[in-house]
C-alpha cells in the first residue's frame, strides 16, 4: 500500500515528517511491517505552502486497519486551527502507482494545481483518502504517490526532538557538525555554510526537527550523524526524496515563462548588473525578442558576486523561478565571455598623446601631430571571472535545487558554494 500526507503542519509549527514518523513508528509497532518514508519537495513558489512545501509518503505491505492508524494520528497531531492548514491523505492498494498519478506528481513539483484535479484522479483510481476542511492537502497527498523517485533521488536523515523541548533552544555542538561536514563532503551537503560560517542542517522555528543531514547515499548521511553532538533525539527517520534533484526546473524562453513556475533559460546579458539599498543585486538578460529582469538578492551572499562580475554580450543560461515579473535566480551559468575592451589614446614620440576633447582625437605633446579618434587603443579586459556554473550559497539554497557538488563529468566546470 502506497500512503500520502500532506498539509498537518502550520508557520507556528509541527511537520509533516514528523507525524510521518510517528506514524511509521505506530504502523509498524500495531501491524509488525516494515514501513518506507519518501519525502516529496514540490513546486517552491506556491502560495499556499507553510514553509518547505513538502509531502510525505508511505509504502507498507499490510494495508488492513492501515486507514485507521492514519486517520488517528492525522486527527491528534494536525494544526486544525491554522486557517491555512487542510490536511489531506490518499491510500492506494498497490505497490506501484498509475502513470497518470506519476504525471500529477511531476506537474505539482513545477506548477500550480487544485483540488478538483487530485480528488479526480482519486476517484478514477478507486483511492481510499482523508480529507479535511478544504481539503487542498490532496494534492500534495496525491503527489506524494505519484513520486517514484527512480531517475534522481537523495536521502535525508532526519533526528526529532522530545516533545517538551519544541520552545527551547535547540543544543547542537556547533564543531561536531563542523567535523561531520570535513569527514563527509561532497557525500553529504548543505550542513553548513563555511564562508558565512552558519550552521544550515538545522532550524530555528519551533518544531519537532532537530537536524538533518542529506546526501546521495544512507552510509555517508550515519556516517556524519555519529559525528554530531546534540541534545537527545526521540525519534530518528531515513527518508528517500526528490531534495536535491532540480525537479522543479523546466527549460523555457523568456517570451514563454509562467508566473510561479521555475525554469533555465539561456540567454545573452542586455544591462549591467546594478545594486539597490539593502544589497540585491539586478542585471537583464534578453534573447532575440524580449527581456528578462534577474534578481539575486541579499541572503544568497557570495552568489551576488558573481552577478555584479556580469558584463553586457555574456552568454548566460540562469535557472531559477519566475515571480512578479522577474526572475529569482538560484543558478548562473556563464557560457561565453563578451567582448570587452578599454580605450588608451595613441602612442607619439614615445609618449601618450593628450585628448583634443570629446570627439576631437589626440596631439602630440612633443611634436605637436594630431591623430583622430579612430586611431585610440582598443585593449581586451581580462576578466575576473571563469567560464562555469555557480549557485547560490547553501544558507540561501532551496530544497530541490540541485547542489553543484552533486553534477560531475558534464563536461564543463562547476563551482560548489560551500
Amino acid at each position: 500500500m502506497l500512503i500520502g500526507i500532506d498539509d498537518t503542519d502550520s508557520k507556528d509549527g509541527m511537520c509533516t515528517t514528523y507525524l510521518a514518523t510517528v506514524l511509521k513508528t505506530a504502523l509498524e509497532t500495531e501491524l509488525s511491517e516494515t514501513v518506507n518514508l519518501y519525502l516529496v519537495r514540490l513546486n517552491p513558489t506556491i502560495r499556499f505552502k507553510t514553509r518547505g512545501n513538502a509531502a510525505v509518503g508511505i509504502s507498507i505491505k499490510h494495508s488492513y486497519e492501515v486507514k485507521d492508524i492514519v486517520k488517528e494520528h492525522i486527527e491528534k497531531m494536525a494544526h486544525f486551527d491554522d486557517e491555512n492548514t487542510n490536511p489531506g491523505a490518499v491510500l492506494l492498494d498497490c505497490e506501484f502507482p498509475p502513470l497518470e498519478v506519476q504525471d500529477f506528481a511531476r506537474a505539482a513539483m513545477r506548477t500550480e494545481l487544485q483540488t478538483e484535479q487530485a480528488a479526480e484522479l482519486i476517484k478514477r483510481y478507486g483511492m481510499d483518502f482523508l480529507s479535511y476542511k478544504n481539503g487542498r492537502g490532496l494534492i500534495g497527498a496525491l503527489a506524494a504517490i505519484g513520486a517514484t523517485l527512480e531517475k534522481d533521488y537523495t536521502y535525508e536523515l532526519i533526528a526529532y526532538r522530545y516533545k517538551q523541548n519544541f520552545k527551547r533552544e535547540r543544543y547542537i555542538h556547533k564543531g561536531s557538525v563542523y567535523r561531520a561536514d570535513i569527514e563527509t563532503y561532497p557525500y553529504t551537503w548543505d550542513t553548513v555554510d563555511r564562508k558565512n560560517e552558519t550552521i544550515t542542517f538545522s532550524p530555528h522555528s519551533q518544531d519537532p526537527v532537530l537536524y538533518g543531514i542529506r546526501g546521495d547515499n544512507p552510509s555517508h548521511i550515519l556516517a556524519a550523524h555519529s559525528k554530531i553532538i546534540s541534545e537527545p533525539f526521540e525519534y530518528l527517520a531515513l527518508y528517500k526524496t526528490n531534495q536535491g534533484t532540480d525537479m522543479h526546473i523546466q527549460t523555457g524562453r523568456i517570451g514563454d515563462l509562467v508566473e510561479g513556475h521555475s525554469y533555465k533559460v539561456r540567454a545573452t546579458v542586455s544591462k549591467e548588473p546594478w545594486t539597490i539599498k539593502g544589497g540585491h543585486t539586478f542585471f537583464q538578460v534578453s534573447d532575440e525578442e524580449r527581456t528578462l529582469l534577474c534578481a539575486v538578492f541579499e541572503p544568497t551572499k557570495q552568489f551576488r558576486v558573481i552577478a555584479r562580475r556580469l558584463c553586457v554580450g555574456d552568454t548566460v543560461a540562469v535557472q531559477g523561478s519566475f515571480i512578479k515579473d522577474c526572475f529569482h535566480l538560484e543558478r548562473l551559468q556563464l557560457i561565453r565571455l563578451g567582448s570587452r575592451f578599454i580605450s588608451s589614446n595613441p602612442m607619439c614620440c614615445n609618449k601618450s598623446m593628450k585628448s583634443r576633447g570629446k570627439n576631437k582625437g589626440f596631439k602630440c605633446v612633443t611634436c605637436k601631430m594630431m591623430k583622430p579618434r579612430v586611431y585610440a587603443k582598443r585593449i581586451p579586459v581580462v576578466r575576473d571571472i571563469k567560464l562555469g556554473t555557480y549557485e547560490a550559497t547553501p544558507s540561501a539554497r532551496r530544497h530541490l535545487a540541485k547542489p553543484l557538488v552533486r553534477i560531475r563529468n558534464l563536461g564543463y566546470n562547476v563551482f560548489p558554494s560551500r
